[in-house]
């Protein structure tokens, strides 16, 4: 019998020390100093609600500027990238056979107004001689009519100069308006024709952005109503408003295209970026850490929790919307557990750590 009793015994202590080494292997516990981090508190936060849709950041306006003109492009003087004052020389066309109209009308301005000067002296002779009696009315008339024609000859060689003082100035491509060269299509050397493309400009002082919303929710909205725009790429929210909806429905999806635009003097919002309008709605509770906590681990994220015995474990959890540093948790987070705020590189599951 007392054989039997020290055969349980150790049996017992055996499957006690087992399980204890299954746990350590499952929660191992990192030797060494302990490592000073911030600590944060999961907490519940108002969330701003209201639907939300994806839209894309356009420039206010665009510009691919091109020439009328066929010629060797003489030269380039802005790249991508740059940005330039309105009537700004971005490119030089050099063109012979605008030069050569260009002389030749100055030319035939330079001989009209000869013609004029000569017919305004014989019809001042003819009025003299007029005068005294000593030509005939019919002489006069054909004077002044000849004076006429020489006057409207040079008006018309006139407005030919003008015309081809018109067409040299399509030699020099300039700004429309003040902006950013994004693309550049050209290169000194390069012959031109009209209608290539030579730069593309985009005025990004202002920007607009589109969203297609369902006809249910379009129904409610107006110009002038607040929403709320995300850029990631840009970080943060920004406060806007509808500058138009669209009256006109797109026939396949059911949506109405809805147009906001954004102040952009810090050039932050990048023209093509992916955006997410807001509409306006009533604030949720959410639970929210900090952006800087959140691990990822491929397809996976997690942040660091911090555990009574004051070890960093990490938690695989399921993340919603980002806004303005802020990350909503959907699962695997409960309001009070303490979170470390900027895990370091060093940081290991099972690290003890010190809240600073």
């Amino acid at each position: 019998t007392m054989r039997r009793l020290r055969a349980s015994i150790f049996l017992a202590l055996a499957a006690a020390v087992a399980g204890c080494g299954h746990d350590e292997a499952r929660h191992p516990r990192q030797t060494g100093p302990a490592v000073e981090v911030a600590v944060v508190t999961a907490a519940e936060e108002p969330w701003p609600g209201g639907p939300t849709f994806s839209g894309t950041v356009e420039p206010l306006r665009r510009a691919e500027l091109a020439t009328v003109l066929m010629g060797r492009v003489d030269a380039v003087l802005h790249d991508a990238g740059d940005t330039v004052a309105r009537d700004a020389l971005l490119a030089r066309v050099e063109s012979r056979e605008v030069a050569a109209r260009l002389a030749q009308a100055e030319s035939a301005v330079a001989a009209a107004r000869a013609a004029e000067r000569n017919a305004a002296a014989t019809r001042d002779r003819i009025e003299r001689l007029h005068a005294r009696q000593a030509a005939t009315q019919q002489h006069l008339d054909d004077a002044r009519a000849g004076h006429e024609a020489a006057q409207a000859g040079l008006g018309a060689a006139e407005e030919g100069v003008a015309a081809a003082r018109m067409y040299v100035s399509y030699a020099e491509v300039r700004a429309p308006f003040a902006g950013v060269v994004v693309e550049r299509h050209v290169e000194a050397g390069d012959t031109a024709a009209p209608g290539m493309p030579l730069f593309t400009l985009e005025d990004l002082s202002r920007v607009k952005i589109e969203a297609q919303v369902p006809e249910t929710v379009a129904g409610g909205l107006a110009p002038g109503d607040p929403v709320e725009v995300e850029v990631p790429s840009a970080g943060g929210a920004r406060a806007g408003e509808i500058a138009e909806v669209l009256p006109a429905a797109d026939p396949d999806s059911r949506t109405f295209t809805v147009r906001v635009l954004l102040g952009n003097a810090d050039r932050a919002l990048r023209s093509g970026t992916f955006a997410r309008l807001r509409i306006s709605g009533a604030a949720t509770p959410v639970l929210a850490v900090p952006e800087s906590a959140v691990l990822e681990r491929g397809a996976l994220r997690g942040v660091f929790v911090v555990d009574t015995a004051g070890l960093a474990r990490v938690r695989w959890i399921t993340l919603g919307e980002r806004r303005d540093g802020r990350v909503a948790v959907l699962t695997g987070l409960s309001p009070g557990e303490r979170v470390v705020a900027e895990p370091p590189l060093a940081l290991q599951d099972g690290s003890p750590v010190e809240a600073r």
